[in-house]
């Protein structure tokens, strides 16, 4: 691919990414998508097929841009889990705020199997592992009964809401939304 296909493929999958995260799959249409990135509709079709072609690209952009940071909060050595939680918790508010809900959604319902298929799997390759990971490694337990696996979804359905973005004002900070998840509102956090 030219560096001229490149750039245009580039722009269409930042323009994409906008929409599809600020209004969903269903709600982005390809010519908007044409409009914005200042391309044809035939030309935007040069390089996708069609629109779920598209939001493959834009995901697939997403999760491999923030999973190399992920991975390396996860490997950081000099950071406690706590510190490690709070960081991988404003990686996503900072480079991927978009409403969890919204993508899962548009995952399951707007999607062909085979297309979730393939989202699902480069998800938790690129988001849940570096977490699950991340609890596996911890530096403090967890309580019995209770398995990373389930930390870590209980995790990242807890920090949605956080780091969507018109959720940004939020009163509580990452901070706190962290120090909520790994002690509760106990006054004993023993």
């Amino acid at each position: 691919m030219d560096k001229e296909m490149k750039n245009t493929r580039s722009k269409i999958i930042q323009v994409a990414t906008r929409l599809f995260m600020d209004n969903g799959y269903q709600s982005t249409s390809t010519r908007q998508i044409a409009q914005l990135a200042e391309v044809t509709q035939p030309n935007l079709y040069h390089h996708f097929r069609n629109k779920e072609e598209v939001y493959v690209g834009v995901i697939e952009s997403l999760l491999g841009d923030v999973n190399e940071e992920l991975v390396n909060i996860v490997e950081d050595q000099n950071l406690d889990t706590i510190n490690k939680l709070q960081k991988f918790a404003e990686c996503l508010k900072t480079k991927h705020p978009f409403d969890f809900d919204l993508m899962m959604h548009d995952f399951r319902t707007k999607l062909t199997k085979e297309t979730q298929l393939k989202l699902f799997t480069l998800w938790n390759q690129s988001y849940k592992k570096p977490l699950l990971d991340l609890f596996k490694k911890s530096d403090f337990s967890i309580r019995k009964g209770l398995s990373p696996e389930v930390a870590t979804t209980h995790f990242l359905n807890t920090l949605s809401p956080y780091i969507k973005t018109e959720q940004s004002n939020s009163t509580l900070s990452i901070e706190q939304v962290v120090d909520l998840f790994v002690f509760g509102v106990s006054a004993n956090k023993n």
